[in-house]
């Protein structure tokens, strides 16, 4: 799971002066070094993938077994790795191969991790896979962070594509450590990303415990990779403005823009910025075009409507443009039936529920929304 910083409140002393990655894509990326200090080392790629070699010896014994058991090398993995899925436990941290293993313990990135560090051990060929899915949210002081899903493909290393034939994709066996009910598949990425995506969020955690010096390190290395990367020029902006270079930052979320106009929680932070500086005008500049966006992506609005819990003109909107693209999105009918009922429409509030329930095929839900609905029509009454 990679998580994305959307607020901070927090505020802390800076310094002045600029430090630019320029990348081979001439993206100019200004970041203000003179704010952090991290003389500790960053971990590498190797750090990342490798085992150690107790560990590494036996995998491979678990591993050769199940090839006597008649099964292909990709199917041979996936099977391992569903019995430790097994006895895997979902944690939020972000681990590297050799730990995840060790505790059996992480969250879907660390896993997404060791299955990298296994198939790198027995020659087999990866890729991942982004899969959008309701989002989970965690607080801690003045951030709010919220975890997506990646998936990984282990290709079939027999397979001999037949001459003439177009093939969308080789085949392979996905490995999904966390399916979820509704979820889609997402846009497939490369290994870059996927590195950035552990970069950053080393650098998510570090900021959300307090160690700005440590989230730098990490954001630029995740930038150093991926300089393209919107969501880590999202998280730099953010960082520097926890650090009161309010300059920096606006820079970055503009750079952030420029790459991707249609990005939903840059231009959501930006607002942030914007609104904490006074500049009303242009906060009601980015709120036409924030609502004028069509992403296809239903659990984006749906963290904008729980963003904005605090205008529900503005939450509502939200949740109809989730509801315009996934009619079985539950929680945008309840969040609708809750906007609705605090205003005294309880006709309203009683058809966003029943819609609720239209789209429930969990008896304890069934139930719930059956309550709802009950306590709806004696108070209307």
């Amino acid at each position: 799971m990679k998580k994305i910083i959307y607020l901070s409140l927090l505020m802390v002393l800076s310094a002045c002066s600029t430090l630019v990655i320029e990348p081979e894509n001439d993206i100019d990326i200004p970041l203000n070094q003179s704010l952090f200090t991290y003389d500790e080392t960053i971990m590498s790629e190797i750090d990342i993938f490798s085992l150690s070699k107790e560990q590494e010896a036996e995998f491979l014994n678990e591993y050769e077994k199940l090839l006597k058991e008649g099964l292909a090398r990709h199917e041979a993995l996936a099977a391992y790795l569903q019995r430790l899925k097994n006895n895997f436990t979902f944690y939020g941290e972000t681990n590297i191969a050799k730990k995840s293993l060790r505790i059996k313990q992480g969250n879907c990135l660390s896993l997404s991790i060791l299955t990298t560090a296994l198939t790198r051990l027995v020659g087999l060929e990866t890729s991942y896979r982004e899969v959008t899915s309701s989002p989970v949210f965690q607080k801690n002081d003045n951030f709010i962070s919220s975890s997506s899903h990646v998936q990984t493909i282990i290709y079939d290393p027999n397979f001999v594509a037949e001459e003439g034939l177009i093939y969308l994709s080789k085949p392979g066996i996905v490995i999904d450590y966390f399916p979820t009910k509704n979820s889609k598949q997402g846009p497939m990425f490369s290994f870059n990303k996927f590195l950035s995506m552990y970069y950053r969020n080393i650098a998510g955690d570090a900021l959300m415990h307090k160690e700005p010096n440590k989230a730098f390190a990490y954001g630029k290395e995740a930038l150093k990779i991926m300089p393209s990367s919107v969501e880590a020029i999202n998280f730099m902006a953010l960082l520097h403005k926890t650090q009161l270079d309010i300059k920096t930052s606006e820079k970055l979320y503009k750079l952030g823009i420029s790459l991707d106009e249609n990005n939903i929680q840059i231009i959501h932070n930006y607002m942030i910025l914007l609104a904490k500086e006074g500049r009303s005008q242009e906060v009601v500049y980015y709120q036409k075009k924030l609502n004028a966006l069509d992403n296809p992506n239903p659990y984006l609005w749906l963290e904008q409507a729980y963003q904005s819990y605090r205008n529900p003109e503005q939450a509502e909107i939200y949740y109809k443009k989730a509801l315009k693209n996934a009619p079985y999105l539950q929680e945008a009918y309840i969040g609708l039936a809750k906007i609705y009922f605090k205003s005294n429409n309880k006709k309203r509030a009683k058809e966003m529920i029943e819609s609720a329930l239209k789209w429930s095929y969990k008896k304890d839900e069934q139930q719930l929304y059956k309550r709802k609905l009950s306590i709806l029509s004696a108070v209307s009454a």
